[in-house]
């Protein structure tokens, strides 16, 4: 039984999807994006994740997370130490990056899943969780607990050589943190759960007439939080509240501005010092690149080329892809939309990894920190490379994949009318 017709978030064709079962899985059949799945028992597995990886979260808070020891001195930091350490240093931007993004942020994402998902095991569904279900969804890009990882096992790599290092109880209750995390938003889909939502509400929503096709060219719009059908004219969504456009609201130059501010902030990124090593006394300065060098000396060579991936290959390629599709869309280019498509998704999907490099300056400048004898602090390039991440990732979601489809409409629609002018 078809239970709600959508318009695809990528390419706008207009589609029925039906009722959900265990393990089916959903794709637009124009563009291929995965439109929606079902996993069996997804609410109350993704419950008892949450569950489990809010309480991983807070045995993760008050034990040693790392400890470094050279020349018969020791210093120890667990999480919360390490945001103090990088205020009492003189680093407060360095410590809220680092407390939004692997505390606070996958915290509130747990919490909130938590929030909707219990009373709707239980067969309640109030209309606040339409709107707590919206701000859900839009957290989810910003939680980086699984990037910090890797930064730190970069960081363990990085500075194995200058000293021992120990790794700590709540190292492992992270890992186990982030693993259940992923679990959690990977067991229910988006749109499954707007679905569940009005399916155990008793909400009936009336469809809109629609047909195979563009949704803009038939006068619709989809809701971009929910994906639920509107006309044009509609202002506010029916079902979550979300107000209504049928393309990204200046999405063009929202992405041009934030791409040509990161390219700008892409120059002192490379350029400067990301990290000063102090060691007796003599200061080592090191740039992104100069840190993937010394990986590759040292020998740490599958280390080496994760770092330069993330933090050269991957900002470089998704600066260059987002140019390539703006310019396409700009020009009405209508060839190849597929591979334009899956470009954007590839694209935003890569984005954050980036922030490895900025993770691991934040462990080592809270770790690595004995007197005269070695030291670690924070460059300029940081805080830089840093905003090259964050507006890589604006610039990502505030452009519209729609529009790569919008010229392939307009050509469509002009060759039907083309055709009905000859019959005439």
């Amino acid at each position: 039984m078809v239970v709600e017709q959508i318009a695809c978030h990528c390419c706008d064709l207009v589609m029925e999807l039906p009722e959900p079962d265990a393990g089916s899985r959903a794709h637009c059949p124009r563009c291929g994006h995965l439109v929606m799945y079902s996993t069996k028992n997804g609410y109350q597995k993704a419950a008892v994740f949450a569950v489990c990886g809010l309480w991983f979260l807070l045995l993760s808070l008050p034990f040693p997370f790392l400890a470094f020891q050279s020349q018969g001195r020791e210093q120890q930091v667990s999480l919360i130490q390490s945001g103090a350490d990088l205020i009492h240093l003189g680093f407060p931007e360095l410590a809220l990056l680092l407390f939004l993004f692997i505390l606070f942020i996958p915290a509130l994402l747990l919490g909130t899943y938590l929030v909707v998902l219990l009373p709707l095991g239980r067969g309640f569904v109030g209309r606040w969780m339409y709107p707590v279900v919206r701000f859900l969804f839009s957290l989810h890009p910003w939680g980086m607990a699984e990037v910090f990882l890797i930064g730190v096992l970069v960081s363990l790599v990085k500075i194995a050589g200058m000293a021992d290092l120990v790794i700590g109880l709540s190292f492992w209750a992270y890992v186990l943190f982030s693993i259940f995390l992923i679990l959690t938003i990977t067991s229910v889909h988006q749109q499954q759960l707007w679905m569940e939502l009005d399916r155990t509400s008793g909400i009936c929503r009336i469809p809109v007439k629609a047909s195979a096709g563009s949704a803009l060219a038939q006068g619709l719009q989809s809701c971009h939080h929910c994906g639920l059908l509107h006309s044009v004219h509609d202002h506010h969504c029916r079902r979550c509240q979300g107000r209504l456009h049928p393309r990204v609201r200046s999405g063009l130059q929202k992405t041009w501005a934030y791409l040509l501010t990161a390219c700008v902030l892409y120059l002192p990124a490379n350029l400067y010092p990301i990290m000063h090593t102090r060691l007796f006394g003599s200061d080592d300065p090191s740039t992104i690149l100069g840190g993937v060098v010394a990986l590759w000396q040292h020998g740490s060579y599958p280390i080496a080329i994760v770092v330069f991936v993330a933090s050269i290959v991957i900002p470089v390629a998704k600066m260059m892809a987002i140019i390539w599709l703006l310019l396409g869309v700009h020009l009405g280019y209508p060839h190849q939309p597929e591979v334009r498509t899956r470009m954007y998704r590839l694209t935003e999907f890569i984005g954050r990894w980036s922030m490895i490099d900025v993770f691991v300056v934040a462990v080592l400048v809270a770790l690595v920190q004995l007197g005269g004898l070695i030291s670690i602090q924070p460059g300029i390039a940081t805080l830089a490379f840093a905003g090259v991440v964050v507006l890589t990732m604006l610039s990502a979601m505030n452009f519209d994949p729609r529009l790569i489809w919008d010229s392939l409409s307009q050509q469509e629609q002009h060759a039907v009318n083309c055709g009905q002018e000859s019959l005439n």
